[in-house]
């Protein structure tokens, strides 16, 4: 376990003595904003949520406290603002906020753990009807070329020409 994962249990180990203020969702969207862009310091240690680990740790605690359901906290904007209502609650459990410093790499901050892309990503975000539909057209073209007559008028094949498709039509309507 690194310091960062150790500041971090401790920081959500003191965020669940919060209780009841959790099913508030406004404070719990202040202190979302207070986590995803705050450094938090207590007895040494650091940490920085990103905004995506600071949504699931605040959905995270109110689900084991059943204060609510998950709330869609990351990217919503007040990121590293801090209420007076957040920073009373961060004060009194003993941690020291201050905005993030962007400029520089934070050793406190805490992402998501890194997960693989689902296995059908690259498909479903750029998908292919037929990967191997070029090279059959290439053979096709390149045997009728092949077993053209001698003497025979080129004919217009569909993916003549460089980079394939048809040349452009020049004038006319």
């Amino acid at each position: 376990m690194t310091d960062t994962d150790r500041t971090e249990a401790a920081l959500v180990a003191d965020l669940a003595t919060l209780g009841e203020r959790l099913a508030d969702e406004q404070f719990s969207a202040e202190l979302y904003r207070a986590l995803a862009g705050g450094h938090l310091t207590k007895d040494g240690g650091g940490i920085a949520p990103s905004w995506s680990r600071a949504e699931e740790i605040v959905n995270r605690l109110r689900a084991q406290q059943d204060r609510g359901g998950p709330l869609a906290l990351a990217q919503t904007g007040g990121e590293g603002e801090l209420s007076d209502d957040a920073g009373r609650a961060l004060a009194e459990l003993g941690w020291n906020w201050r905005p993030r410093d962007t400029s520089a790499h934070d050793p406190g901050h805490a992402d998501r753990p890194a997960s693989p892309p689902p296995p059908d990503a690259g498909e479903r975000h750029a998908p292919v009807s037929d990967p191997h539909e070029w090279e059959r057209t290439a053979h096709e073209e390149a045997d009728r070329s092949r077993f053209r007559r001698p003497g025979a008028p080129a004919e217009e094949l569909p993916g003549m020409g460089a980079g394939g498709g048809r040349p452009p039509r020049v004038g006319g309507s």
